[in-house]
């Protein structure tokens, strides 16, 4: 089957670096603030800066390398799916538990539009970490497909399109791919705890209104705490996939450490 046509990674770079502004370099196993669920400071972006060199890149032999390169995007692939997944049970529990307090709060009281405000700031978080989900899903689908393809040494230096050949990806293309996957990935699981960070101050301040917090509140609460930790996790495995791809692709780029937010280069082990 014939990939689709798509830009380069430099736009999820975007995506990311924009969700993401106010946090500190850290890696994805950074200290989440509390039980829960802060939000982790991000991964630094520059995976995505790495792409250009990527694509312009000599790639090495084909052979057992090429073979373990497949399985490396193939793991990320499915790290970077089940990422997304948890974001979104996030984001659905996260709305579950607004819409348990909807008519708790409603009314024109300084607190109670105080208290919507706040919930509209988690709904307006929902709706972005939806997004961030949906690129996350695409990128995932996209590297599933072309880590199951036949690998060329041919690298594209232009770097514009993705798997440009009916029945086989470059290297360099896989890589492109790997890197996307693990941006958006990051950028689900960032965001789904941003949500759970706005969700927890959103229940501490019904507290403060001396509001009785239902429920089913707090049980969506903890089930989107535990899938957005799950989320942070999956993200984290498809940044070590993606890492462990350039090695055996051979390829110099950009890789990331998950635990410390820190950039490093790989070698390029192919001719």
């Amino acid at each position: 089957m014939q990939l689709n046509k798509l830009s380069l990674a430099l736009a999820t770079s975007m995506l990311l670096t924009t969700s993401l502004h106010a946090q500190e370099a850290a890696g994805a196993n950074a200290a989440t603030g509390s039980a829960i669920g802060g939000v982790s400071t991000s991964v630094v972006v520059a995976v995505v800066a790495g792409v250009a060199v990527l694509a312009a890149a000599s790639s090495g032999s084909s052979g057992a390398a090429a073979v373990t390169a497949n399985e490396s995007a193939g793991s990320a692939a499915t790290t970077a799916a089940a990422a997304a997944t948890q974001s979104t049970t996030a984001a659905t529990q996260a709305t579950a538990a607004l819409t348990s307090v909807s008519t708790l709060i409603a009314g024109t009281t300084q607190t109670q539009i105080a208290l919507q405000t706040q919930s509209d700031a988690v709904t307006a978080a929902i709706s972005t970490a939806t997004a961030a989900t949906a690129a996350a899903t695409l990128a995932a689908s996209n590297l599933a497909t072309a880590s199951a393809a036949t690998l060329s040494g041919v690298v594209n230096s232009l770097g514009t399109t993705i798997c440009a050949a009916a029945t086989s990806c470059t290297k360099s293309e896989l890589a492109a791919l790997s890197s996307t996957a693990a941006v958006t990935a990051k950028t689900a699981a960032e965001n789904a705890l941003a949500v759970n960070t706005l969700l927890t101050e959103f229940r501490a301040a019904l507290v403060a209104a001396n509001i009785a917090v239902p429920t089913a509140f707090d049980t969506a609460l903890a089930a989107a705490q535990t899938a957005a930790l799950a989320s942070q996790t999956a993200a984290n495995s498809t940044i070590a996939n993606y890492n462990a791809t350039l090695v055996t692709l051979g390829i110099t780029g950009t890789t990331i450490d998950a635990s410390t937010g820190t950039t490093g280069t790989s070698g390029t082990t192919g001719t």
